[in-house]
Order: structure tokens, then C-alpha cells, then sequence
């Protein structure tokens, strides 16, 4: 899984925390319950992972923390998405280049002319 690296998030990210104590996205409800115990266990549990654990233990934060998540193999996809990008950069290359737009119609210029009007 790789977070959404545009996403922002107030405070260190609850997976990052919880890692050490195996806590991962496919990490069930009935075993992230128990998350606690294992903390303490391992002597993990601090005011950072507990509140790491505050917000996957319940269902509606959880769901938006694995809304940040994408699920990418990056061994299979990386390949796919390089060839997608070469083909891109081929078939763009190849092509004559773009001839410039023409002068707008005269009816869209009247219509635009209404549409901005520069208040001074």
C-alpha cells in the first residue's frame, strides 16, 4: 500500500505508528481491538501510538485513514506504467506539431466581452 503523497494528515500517520506492532491495512477490526495489548506487551505504548490506535480502532476514522491508501504492486504496475509512458512520449513525438488556434469567432469575442468586464 502507498499513502497518497498529496495527502495530508494532522499529526504522524496511524499505520506508520502502529507498525512495529504488525498493524497493517489488512489488519482486522476484531484483531486491531486487540492492538493494545500487544503495545503494551512490547512496551510500545505511548501518548503517539495511542492515539495512533484511537483512530484506527474505530470504523468511520479508519475508513478515512485507508481512504489515503492505494493498493499498487509496484513489481507488476511499475513496468505497465513505464511502456504506458514510453508509448505516450513516442506516439507525441511523432506526430506533426499543432498548427495555432485561429482568431476566436466573432460571436464567442462579443459573448466574452460581456462576460468580463474590468471594474476600475
Amino acid at each position: 500500500m502507498i499513502k497518497d503523497p498529496d495527502a495530508s494528515w494532522e499529526g504522524p500517520f496511524p499505520y506508520d505508528e502502529l507498525a512495529p506492532a504488525g498493524v497493517t491495512p489488512w489488519t482486522t477490526h476484531a484483531e486491531m481491538r486487540d492492538v493494545s495489548f500487544e503495545l503494551l506487551a512490547r512496551h510500545l505504548m505511548t501518548p503517539v501510538t495511542q492515539q495512533a490506535w484511537d483512530e484506527l480502532r474505530g470504523v468511520r476514522r479508519r475508513l478515512l485513514v485507508d481512504l489515503l491508501l492505494y493498493d499498487v504492486d509496484v513489481t507488476e504496475d511499475l513496468p505497465l506504467a513505464a511502456a504506458e509512458l514510453d508509448r505516450l512520449l513516442a506516439a507525441e513525438s511523432a506526430s506533426p506539431p499543432a498548427a495555432p488556434p485561429g482568431p476566436l469567432p466573432e460571436a464567442t469575442t462579443r459573448l466574452l466581452a460581456d462576460l468580463i468586464r474590468f471594474d476600475v
